[in-house]
């Protein structure tokens, strides 16, 4: 009860504060500061929620946190967009005045949240862990507004790439906590640990259902590459693009070898084989283009760095697949392991053109040429393996 009534003090303490800087935000012009006030008025109201959850019985507390998670991906959204957004877009001149009482007042606001932090480091209620993981993630407002309007003022190099990149450090933090909350308030607040071997445990159960989902993902990819293509003008990306069809289609296939025979699943093994073969034998020959003229594209810093970013993201699922795969036997899994692995060899490819094409004043083209061939003779002696072991299987199947 304590500490119910003292969080609800410092939350009424913490609306005074957002309130001042959103109104000085708005007074100076600053889309940022508002934005940012705007965020934390939002983590606030969940915070003040909890807050009156810690008063409740705990299968309350248990019934009413639920949706805790869901409300925190929305302010955890604005600060990831409005960290992208610095990318492209200066953060607004407003006057020194006016900067240094926004850092004052967003680092009170840190402090209070931080020592309300401290409170509540014995509670392990079900509202006090999430408004542990609330209060956290609720810090990402002052520390986003604190470090790109201290950045303004010393006037640091580059500082509007600085600033975003901190900014979109803090909202991703957030973003996670609040997935944080999702999950184990949906595992029936089980440690960390327990709740990942929860979830983990149940897509297991539902393998085939997960295996469908992450075609859509292929078809997210399609459409960034594209995407990007279409804003930087580029040939290249759209190659890119094209790849990316060609392996949404042969995940397509792989799954489905899910239901199928033993002596279809070897046809479809085999035809994911032709289809990734066939896309890196595409890719080199595209990539030998560059050594007789074109280019892979020239990109702005800020376009390069949202590529190698995408890219990053990309590698990091490619290689989850490969991981979770890398065990089993299964034509299925075996076709899936062939596919995130050609996948895996492009991204190298266009993380390398995107930073050399602001990081290098030269000519990359041969560069980035040779990287496309290498890679993509990899990807088609995948293909190729794949082929030849479809052909050692159904010689297996027929001598049975």
């Amino acid at each position: 009860m304590k500490h119910a009534v003292t969080s609800q003090c410092f939350f009424w303490t913490y609306l005074g504060l957002i309130s001042f800087i959103f109104v000085l935000g708005y007074q100076s012009g600053s889309f940022f500061a508002m934005s940012c006030a705007i965020c934390a008025a939002l983590f606030w109201l969940t915070q003040l929620w909890l807050t009156l959850l810690l008063e409740k019985q705990e299968n309350r507390q248990r019934k009413f946190g639920k949706p805790i998670g869901f409300f925190l991906l929305l302010p955890a959204a604005g600060i990831l967009t409005a960290g992208i957004w610095i990318l492209f877009q200066p953060v607004e001149t407003i006057s020194r005045a006016a900067e240094y009482f926004i850092i004052v007042l967003s680092g009170v606001l840190a402090v209070c949240l931080s020592y309300q932090l401290i409170l509540l480091r014995k509670n392990n209620s079900p509202a006090g862990r999430l408004l542990k993981s609330t209060l956290t993630a609720s810090l990402s407002a002052p520390f986003s507004l604190i470090v790109v309007l201290i950045l303004k003022v010393t006037e640091t190099g580059e500082r509007n790439i600085f600033s975003g990149i901190s900014v979109i450090c803090f909202g991703s933090l957030a973003f996670l906590l609040a997935v944080h909350a999702i999950l184990i308030s949906f595992c029936g607040y089980q440690s960390t640990k327990d709740s990942l071997k929860t979830t983990s445990d149940f897509i297991k159960s539902k393998k085939l259902i997960f295996a469908r989902i992450t075609i859509l993902k292929d078809a997210f990819l399609v459409a960034v590459k594209s995407l990007l293509s279409i804003l930087s003008l580029s040939f290249f990306m759209f190659v890119n693009a094209l790849y990316s069809v060609g392996m949404g289609t042969a995940r397509l296939i792989a799954v489905r070898m899910h239901t199928q025979s033993r002596a279809q699943q070897i046809t479809s093994y085999r035809y994911v084989g032709i289809i990734v073969s066939a896309a890196g034998i595409c890719y080199v020959l595209y990539s030998i283009r560059l050594f007789f003229g074109g280019s892979t594209g020239i990109y702005s810093m800020h376009i390069a760095l949202v590529i190698a970013l995408y890219t990053f993201v990309e590698f990091g699922i490619n290689l989850r697949d490969l991981l979770r795969l890398r065990k089993s036997k299964a034509l299925e899994a075996k076709a899936l392991r062939a596919i995130s692995f050609s996948s895996t060899l492009i991204c190298f490819v266009l993380t390398q053109t995107a930073i050399l094409s602001f990081a290098s004043e030269g000519d990359n083209r041969f560069a980035n040429a040779l990287a496309g061939v290498v890679f993509g003779t990899l990807g088609a002696l995948i293909g190729l393996y794949v082929i030849l072991d479809s052909f050692l299987h159904q010689k297996l199947l027929t001598s049975e």
